[in-house]
């Protein structure tokens, strides 16, 4: 389901927010940005683009897997890209797969503000202390070892989340933000 809405991250210096009396939400500590060109709108089957996505912010953050709390998947529902993420997540993180959902049954696929939408919404799961459920989300994948959050965590311990937002054309980005 497609969505409409417009969203956007103001991002600041710790010194400047602080001078200027602003509330931290959270802190950009990584970002990863890969282009696989596998095809104008899927997703390569391997994951390859996702993973160096994220393994590229994993590193930029100087975090561990086993420090990231939650992932934000790009989660659109589709088979290709659900599948090719959840390799690619699997592959970086191994068995200790933190907390996953997709936010996009909230809103729909915003397209072009999706992924500044679905960074607000992970930057407010670390301020609000809650991971947001895959809503709607019925059948597991047989060839993922892990399935989503589906049911609202509150008072839940979010020091750090991962973002995914995999665009048209292989362009894969993860933002990594933390308390």
């Amino acid at each position: 389901t497609l969505g409409e809405g417009a969203a956007y991250v103001i991002l600041e210096s710790e010194e400047a927010a602080r001078a200027g009396g602003r509330e931290i939400f959270a802190e950009l500590v990584g970002w990863g940005n890969a282009c696989e060109a596998f095809h104008q709108t899927a997703s390569s089957p391997d994951g390859n683009g996702a993973y160096l996505a994220m393994e590229k912010a994993l590193k930029m953050s100087e975090l561990n897997t086993h420090d990231i709390d939650y992932i934000n998947a790009h989660g659109t529902g589709t088979d290709n890209n659900d599948l090719a993420e959840g390799i690619a997540i699997e592959k970086l993180f191994g068995k200790n797969i933190p907390r996953i959902s997709s936010t996009k049954p909230f809103t729909g696929h915003m397209t072009s503000a999706a992924g500044s939408a679905e960074a607000i919404l992970s930057v407010l799961s670390i301020r609000h202390r809650m991971v947001l459920p895959n809503l709607n989300f019925q059948t597991p994948m047989p060839e993922l070892n892990f399935t989503p959050v589906t049911t609202f965590m509150k008072d839940t311990d979010v020091r750090a989340v991962l973002s995914n937002s995999f665009g048209f054309g292989g362009n894969d980005t993860s933002l990594i933000f933390k308390k």
